[in-house]
Formats: C-alpha cells, sequence, structure tokens
C-alpha cells in the first residue's frame, strides 16, 4: 500500500513539474529623455505631463530582460497627456510588447526647478509574469521658443526576479514530504 501511494505522489509530482514551465518576472531597467510641459499644482506636485513636443521617445541604457528586447528603432509610447489623477489602471506607456499600468503613486514633489515623481504599477509582457515596478521621472527647467516647459529624465526599474511554484507542484511536493514522513515511521515501528 504504501509503495502505490509513494508511487502516486511521484507520478504527480512528475507531472505537475512537467506542466509548470519556469515563468519569471521582469528584472532589468531603462532610461527614456525628452521634453514635457508639465502642469504642478499649488503643492508644487506635478498633474499633468503633455509629451507631445516630442517627435519620438526612445528607450535607452537598457538592462536585463529589457535589453534582450530592445532595438535601437524600439520606440517608448507614453499615454498624452499624462494625468496623474487618472492612473490607477490605466496603460501609461509600452514599447517592445512591454506595457506599464499604474498603481499608485510614491512621491510627487518640486524642489527648486525640478520635480520629482514615482509611480508604481505593474510592467506586463508574454514572455513574463506581471512584475510590479516602479517609474520615476524626473523634470529640469527648460525654455522652448519662448514657452515654459521641462527637460524630463525617467527611470524604469523593475525587481529581481519571483520563481513561481504552481499550486499542484506545490501539493505534490506536500504529499511526497507527507509519505515520506510515514515511511519513516513504519520503519521505526518495525
Amino acid at each position: 500500500m504504501l509503495k502505490k501511494l509513494f508511487a502516486a505522489g511521484l507520478l504527480l509530482f512528475i507531472t505537475a513539474s512537467a506542466n509548470a514551465a519556469p515563468i519569471i518576472g521582469i528584472n532589468g531597467s531603462f532610461d527614456v529623455f525628452g521634453i514635457g510641459q508639465t502642469t504642478l499644482n499649488a503643492n508644487g506636485e506635478i498633474t499633468q505631463v503633455d509629451f507631445s513636443l516630442n517627435s519620438t521617445l526612445f528607450p535607452v541604457l537598457a538592462t536585463g530582460d529589457y535589453l534582450d528586447y530592445f532595438t535601437i528603432d524600439s520606440i517608448f509610447s507614453v499615454k498624452n497627456p499624462l494625468v496623474l489623477s487618472n492612473i490607477i489602471g490605466v496603460e501609461l506607456w509600452t514599447v517592445e510588447g512591454f506595457s506599464f499600468t499604474g498603481t499608485s503613486i510614491r512621491q510627487n514633489s518640486t524642489q527648486g526647478a525640478s520635480t520629482g515623481l514615482y509611480i508604481i504599477g505593474n510592467v506586463t509582457h508574454a514572455d513574463f509574469i506581471a512584475t510590479e515596478t516602479e517609474w520615476f521621472f524626473s523634470t529640469q527647467g527648460l525654455t522652448n521658443n519662448g514657452v515654459n516647459v521641462k527637460s524630463f529624465s525617467s527611470t524604469v526599474t523593475s525587481p529581481a526576479p519571483v520563481v513561481a511554484v504552481s499550486e499542484p507542484t506545490s501539493l505534490a511536493i506536500f504529499a511526497l514530504g507527507l509519505i515520506g514522513f510515514a515511511a519513516s515511521r513504519k520503519k521505526k515501528s518495525v
């Protein structure tokens, strides 16, 4: 009986392991630079950014998983205008199959002529599990054709990958542990 239970548990473990592909989170970072016309509220917080002054935005200095997907012609498409009162659940940017959906704002402040904004969200891509990511966006003073605009720099940083263990695999490992425990108890009592 014990041999049959062990064989069934082993078969369950092998089946679950074969079906569970090791899917990982996105790991890496990249930068985007350009011009944005920012609107600030009375507290110096960014309320809106207009990216229409840029003909095209390109990601640069890519590392990790992003580096494997980006080319010199990769285009960073950003929601325009970016209205910060409406970011939760909204796709804010896409590039090479990666898309970023906002979940919260961690910080939004002005120091002198510079602003700093941290947007938290999830990056998704067909080859990875969704990964919580930080999009840091800062602006510096700039005048363009007599209009006050801001040059901006932004950095997207995704955390280290996390290996996803499927539930059937976890149950199979637990079952094998119970079987091993029962087998060791039976040997001791003989």
